[in-house]
């Protein structure tokens, strides 16, 4: 069986701004949706997260 561990702290600065490992909320979204697991490995927790859609979509609404 494989195992997953995230320690919250190696989530380094360069980690999503709008993202809320803790509480699993994107605070980027107009309504503070959930997110899954895997978006947040994925999006929240690293230096890929301007590759969110969620992140381009408030980048937008700022403009």
């Amino acid at each position: 069986m494989n195992t997953l561990t995230l320690k919250l702290n190696e989530v380094t600065e360069a980690s999503c701004p709008y993202g809320d490992i803790i509480a699993d909320v994107c605070r980027a979204s107009i309504s503070s949706m959930k997110l899954g697991l895997i978006v947040s490995l994925k999006y929240c927790t690293g230096e890929d997260y301007d590759g969110c859609p969620i992140f381009l979509a408030k980048i937008i609404r700022k403009r």
